[in-house]
């Protein structure tokens, strides 16, 4: 798991959040149209906003650390779209949050003061990372369920790990990883299996080639419970391209 530091891009990516507002402002109703989500994903918003994620999240996955590009790229709300308001206070335990979003009702849609002193959850830059777009994990498997912004914590690598079987674990997380999909995806685990026997095999994840995954599948098919997902190794499509997208773990696994 990684950290992710919202200082880098903060001025950039809330001036495109602002741009929206400014957009949205309806003088003779004297009220903000269309400054929500909705509008946020317009193009011109949207583009602009996932490159400015991407390049502080080193292009990859907020949650299962696959590499992604801005076509396969989901924008995660930390705190759920839909929450409820008698919810929404159990995400302000982090400074990113606590000092940067606001809910969206109760953000004053009468009063035209651009950039605001905080920002309806939303739309705001603060409450949203870059996942990919799997359906059995990370986004679309979390939906609104809810989960400690663990991406906020600066001792984060430290506090999820990842054993020679593939299994994440972590003292502080577990649950919110359970909620995200990170430590119950049977595939994402064996990702991380086969990624610890490559790196011991081999000094880098570009030597890694589609026979190499072949002969370590062929290894493992002796083990019951991984017939079924190893199957999905072999013809067209394969995991294998998908499996080489995960080359995160290679280094994590190399250096512990």
């Amino acid at each position: 798991m990684k950290y992710i530091e919202k200082t880098i891009n903060r001025n950039t990516a809330n001036t495109i959040v602002d741009a929206l507002l400014i957009n949205s402002w309806n003088d003779e109703e004297t009220r903000y149209h269309g400054a929500d989500y909705e509008g946020l994903s317009q193009t011109q918003y949207r583009e602009p906003l996932v490159e400015l994620m991407l390049n502080e999240q080193s292009n990859i996955c907020c949650y299962c650390l696959k590499e992604i590009c801005k076509e396969d790229t989901t924008l995660e709300h930390i705190i759920p779209h839909s929450v409820k308001i008698n919810d929404f206070p159990k995400y302000l335990v982090v400074d990113e949050l606590t000092n940067n979003v606001v809910y969206k009702t109760d953000f004053h849609r009468n009063v035209k003061l651009i950039p605001p002193a905080k920002y309806p959850h939303d739309i705001a830059y603060h409450n949203l990372i870059a996942s990919c777009n799997s359906n059995s994990n990370c986004n679309h498997f979390r939906l609104s369920k809810h989960i400690y912004p663990f991406i906020y914590d600066p001792n984060i690598e430290n506090k999820v790990e990842y054993d020679n079987e593939g299994i994440a674990y972590s003292f502080d997380y577990l649950a919110d990883l359970a909620a995200t999909g990170i430590s119950t995806s049977p595939l994402l685990i064996v990702y991380r299996k086969l990624w610890k026997i490559l790196s011991v095999e081999k000094n880098s994840p570009n030597e890694v080639t589609t026979d190499d995954i072949e002969m370590i599948i062929l290894t493992l098919e002796g083990d019951t419970k991984f017939t079924q997902l190893l199957s999905n190794f072999y013809g067209n499509p394969s995991k294998k391209e998908e499996l080489l997208k995960y080359k995160w773990f290679f280094h994590y696994y190399k250096n512990n």
